[in-house]
């Protein structure tokens, strides 16, 4: 049974505050939010919303990007046939026929994923069946292989682990990856990219409804994506993104690594992104959507890219909206 409140459910007065899983959650804007004594504070944040596209810039710590333009709803509880109201944590690969699969967790099926219509990536629809059905597999990360095989990183009591498909679609776990020992902390979702010699990854510690957590990320490195060695931390008195960063997503031109993630900067809470050379020493920290969190971006021809992230979607709950990207989304 859920609780009478959950992060997402809509909620009044402004401000107000709810105890959940020893924890606490706060009214946000009209949405029930985790809260945490440096978050967003009630009565002065401005959600971007959808015709916004992530332009405004809040009164916040952090200076405001603008390169992206918001499409539209790429995924609700509608897509998958559920009441649930909550679809969550979305990764996407690109199809050898140009179109878009995305993976996301959807309550209370699990993992499942969704095809685009078209090369756009914009409008989905559900595949059938369940992705992982032998966990609860919260949290996935897709890589698509040099062979077209789509590796599937997930969480699993209290690890990061791994399945493997040859078609996207029908996949076989390949056990532990990262565990809560290797990490220093229960791990979130394991972003990774090709770097010289082998592999790069960025995750950080699990974020959990109602539970108030400094926000650590971590990178590790691994010359097959299947055995990784942690380290070092990247945020706080550790590492350069000073303010904290959770659910890291890494993108990378090949020159730089631009790593999106949720956080806090003062009345600001959303997606932030940070870039590097070196993919440990990050700066150039911008506000890219409010209110947004789980970020996830997809190359397409051209120069498109697109960013899907997780939306409070009006009479839907938690869903996944998409933005196109109108400048370079590492330095712009």
């Amino acid at each position: 049974m859920f609780a009478a409140n959950q992060p997402g459910d809509p909620c009044s007065p402004n401000g107000a505050l709810a105890d959940l899983n020893g924890g606490k959650i706060q009214c946000v804007n009209g949405v029930w939010q985790p809260y945490s004594s440096n978050g967003p504070t009630p009565g002065t944040t401005t959600p971007v919303t959808p015709a916004a596209s992530g332009a405004t810039t809040p009164a916040s710590t952090v200076k405001a990007s603008t390169i992206f333009k918001r499409v539209g709803v790429a995924l609700t509880d509608s897509t998958f046939g559920v009441s649930s109201k909550q679809v969550a944590d979305v990764t996407a690969v690109r199809l050898a026929n140009g179109r878009v699969r995305l993976y996301a967790f959807v309550s209370p099926d699990g993992i499942r994923s969704a095809t685009s219509t078209d090369a756009s990536g914009t409008s989905f629809v559900a595949d059938p069946g369940v992705r992982i059905g032998w966990a609860p597999g919260g949290q996935p990360r897709a890589y698509v292989l040099a062979d077209g095989r789509v590796r599937l990183f997930y969480l699993d009591t209290g690890a990061i682990k791994s399945a493997i498909s040859k078609d996207g679609l029908a996949f076989t776990d390949e056990g532990v990856r990262i565990s809560s020992a290797d990490a220093g902390f229960e791990p979130g979702a394991l972003s990774v990219v090709k770097v010289a010699g082998g592999y790069r990854g960025y995750f950080s510690n699990l974020e959990k409804p109602g539970v108030t957590a400094d926000r650590i990320t971590k990178t590790a490195t691994s010359p097959d994506m299947l055995t990784w060695t942690v380290g070092p931390t990247i945020t706080g008195t550790s590492g350069t993104i000073t303010g904290g960063a959770s659910h890291p997503f890494a993108y990378s031109d090949g020159k730089a690594i631009a790593l999106y993630y949720n956080g806090d900067r003062g009345s600001y809470y959303g997606t932030l992104r940070s870039s590097s050379t070196d993919g440990i020493h990050f700066a150039n920290e911008r506000a890219i959507l409010q209110m947004a969190g789980d970020p996830q971006l997809l190359a397409l021809s051209g120069k498109t890219v697109l960013l899907y992230y997780g939306f409070q979607v009006a009479g839907h709950g938690f869903g996944i909206d998409v933005a196109r990207t109108t400048g370079n989304p590492i330095s712009g």
